[in-house]
């Protein structure tokens, strides 16, 4: 690939995608950071930032799955479902999930940044699945879209993790098999 047209183009869909699925779930701290009176502009523009920052990691992770043969897809479904299970998802989810504590005492750019990593924390795994599953799939994008609204706003979120990974791991088993 020559120039930096390929990563320009996928990092452009990439923040395009990432808005857009993760709009539902940013929409209360967004309006919180308000409610602080932090700029919400400013809040969601550094969260925004952390996301295009992890589009470079995607991208590369992008090359390394895409058509790449079940073996590759496999292994990263199954990493994903296995993140889910493991207590660092569920210390992101639980902090992202309550935003608060991430404005109060932080300007709008440094809560901006904090709940977007967080966000990436609980969500980086399920955009991986993407990946490897295709990101050009509305219907899989509407699938993982769904997953993180539920895990970050519904009152069940918290319990919805575990199936999720579990479910994850079989399908990549599946894709093995």
């Amino acid at each position: 690939m020559g120039g930096p047209g390929p990563v320009v183009s996928f990092l452009w869909l990439w923040l395009v995608m990432s808005t857009a699925m993760m709009l539902p779930a940013l929409v209360p701290a967004a309006s919180l950071a308000t409610v602080v009176g932090q700029s919400s502009a400013v809040f969601v523009a550094a969260y925004l930032a952390v996301w295009a920052a992890a589009g470079l990691g995607a991208f590369e992770a992008a090359r390394g799955v895409m058509g790449a043969g079940r073996w590759p897809v496999a292994a990263a479904v199954g990493l994903a479902g296995l993140y889910q299970l493991s207590p660092f998802k569920d210390a992101c989810l639980r902090r992202c999930r309550a935003p608060l504590g991430t404005l109060v005492g932080r300007g709008a750019l440094a809560a901006g940044f904090q709940h977007g990593a967080l966000c990436l924390g609980c969500c980086w795994a399920l955009m991986l699945v993407l990946l490897a599953l295709g990101a050009a799939s509305l219907l899989w994008m509407a699938v993982i879209s769904v997953v993180v609204f539920v895990e970050k706003v519904t009152r069940i979120g918290a319990r919805v993790a575990a199936p999720v990974g579990i479910a994850l791991v079989l399908v990549a088993a599946w894709t093995v098999a």
